[in-house]
């Protein structure tokens, strides 16, 4: 039987090579990983996890910084093997960071915590539980509305959307999005996110789970929440297997692309896009514009326990009616 996958060389192609520039011009310690998906369908069309390794030589450590490791004994040559196989993007979790506020955002605006009209003050830092909780921008972003607060990546408005929704309402977002079990994607070794559970989510908890920190999820399983948040709402289970055909063309099995379950409305999802899009126009994401074309995107900073940030964007285009959505 032939395997018929969903990826596409092209966007896989230039997925690994700019995941690679990327990672070796910022020497990003533990590498990178990134995701192309079909918003309507959850076919995966690009899906890369670097350091790499040579297919035909899977033994050999090629990456650089793993064999130095080796070679001054502060890694095995096991440990570097394991490295450079792990799939980064289902077989690893990692803290989302700002990125993860689009879901609080499409929660907020559909349990009607917020709405368009809504405004916020932001003086740089907000207190809950008695521990200070500082905003990106220490002397506070004022007055703004909430594509502004968007905009700006205010963790201030983020945590009081939040604490509006409540634990019950938002740990049930969690759920419905897809995070607690995993994504169900057709590949063997998908890790499952690590959140504290909900009779012992405190409101401190809370409030940083609204900007993405403190809890651990895959890649994976955020790109197809984070699909879900842009496509009218509906969350799809990943996929690479299009169809399995015999040796004559028929086909044996294909994959159903019906929705897992509508997460949010089809209004809310609208609204999503339109912030979003004004956060790569005018926003912490201006670096992801590209001329001629209509881009929707969130930034991602995650402070990293013992020190480091991880660094991700998520972005979709056309910002009217995407096909693709990308998380690198």
């Amino acid at each position: 039987d032939d395997l018929v996958l969903t990826l596409d060389t092209n966007v896989h192609y230039y997925l690994e090579k700019y995941v690679k520039e990327m990672a070796d011009q910022f020497e990003a310690a533990n590498g990178a990983t990134g995701i192309v998906m079909d918003v309507k369908t959850g076919g995966v069309l690009g899906m890369v996890s670097y350091p790499n390794y040579d297919l035909n030589n899977y033994s050999e450590v090629s990456d650089a910084r793993l064999k130095a490791a080796i070679e001054d004994g502060s890694a095995s040559l096991a440990d570097q093997q394991l490295r450079q196989w792990r799939n980064k993007a289902l077989n690893d979790t990692y803290e989302p960071g700002s990125t993860f506020k689009i879901l609080t955002l499409s929660a907020a605006l559909e349990e009607g915590v917020v709405e368009r009209s809504t405004t916020v003050e932001c003086s740089g830092s907000i207190t809950v539980m008695g521990q200070t909780i500082h905003c990106s921008n220490t002397s506070g972003h004022g007055h703004q509305t909430l594509k502004e607060a968007t905009g700006n990546s205010c963790n201030p408005a983020f945590i009081n959307c939040g604490l509006g929704l409540g634990t019950d309402t938002f740990y049930e977002y969690m759920r419905s999005f897809g995070l607690l079990e995993g994504s169900g994607i057709d590949l063997a070794g998908e890790a499952t996110g690590i959140f504290a559970s909900p009779e012992n989510m405190t409101q401190l908890d809370l409030a940083c789970y609204a900007f993405g920190q403190n809890f651990n999820v895959t890649p994976i399983a955020l790109l197809a929440a984070q699909c879900a948040c842009v496509n009218g709402g509906y969350l799809y289970t990943p996929y690479l297997v299009e169809e399995i055909t015999d040796q004559d063309g028929n086909v044996v099995s294909k994959h159903d692309s019906t929705p897992i379950r509508q997460v949010v409305s089809e209004e809310t999802s609208a609204l999503v896009r339109d912030i979003m899009e004004y956060e790569v126009t005018s926003g912490t994401g201006k670096n992801g514009q590209v001329a001629g074309y209509r881009i929707g995107g969130k930034t991602g900073t995650a402070d990293k326990v013992g020190g480091g940030v991880i660094v991700s964007f998520v972005c979709f285009a056309p910002a009217a009616d995407p096909p693709v959505m990308v998380l690198l």
